[in-house]
């Protein structure tokens, strides 16, 4: 297999149940789904289905009223399930695969620069100084074709697409 079909991420059996007082709502139940580099893969449904408890399921980004949550997340070969919750989060989570809600526009903190929000995961989860982490802020920016200057301006101030 070359690099351009190289696995990225498999999916198998993966399930996710839920407790309610209304008994047990089943998310996420035995999804299998393959995922090569360099490509992509849609999940449709209507709303209700389950399409972001799959995505929170492959990050552990669990609620506390799990009732069954099982099956096995591969993600460049390795299944990231075996990992322990902080290997995870240091090594996986946020690190190679993230989740960009549907309402991303409304996640940045009205009151605080751009920058500093686009900074902050590089000073808490990889411990870098602050101009270190701007510096990659500022890095990332060009990267996407972004001016520099949004770094200092406030998430009002951008438009919609830009946030």
């Amino acid at each position: 297999m070359n690099i351009a079909t190289q696995r990225l991420l498999k999916i198998e059996d993966l399930v996710l149940h839920f407790k309610t007082r209304s008994g047990t709502v089943q998310a996420v139940d035995g999804v299998d789904f393959e995922l090569d580099t360099n490509r992509a893969v849609v999940i449709l449904g209507e709303s209700g289905c389950g399409k972001s408890s799959l995505a929170k399921a492959i990050l552990r980004l669990l609620p506390r009223n799990v009732e069954q949550y099982s099956g096995e997340v591969y993600l460049q070969g390795t299944d990231v399930m075996k990992f322990d919750e902080e290997q995870f989060r240091q090594n996986v989570r946020w690190a190679q695969i993230s989740l960009v809600p549907q309402a991303a526009m409304n996640a940045l903190n009205p009151v605080m620069k751009v920058g500093d929000q686009v900074a902050e995961p590089a000073i808490v989860h990889l411990g870098v100084k602050k101009e270190e982490a701007m510096e990659l802020a500022r890095r990332m920016f060009q990267h996407v074709g972004v001016p520099e200057d949004f770094l200092q301006r406030y998430p009002f101030e951008l438009s919609g697409g830009m946030r």
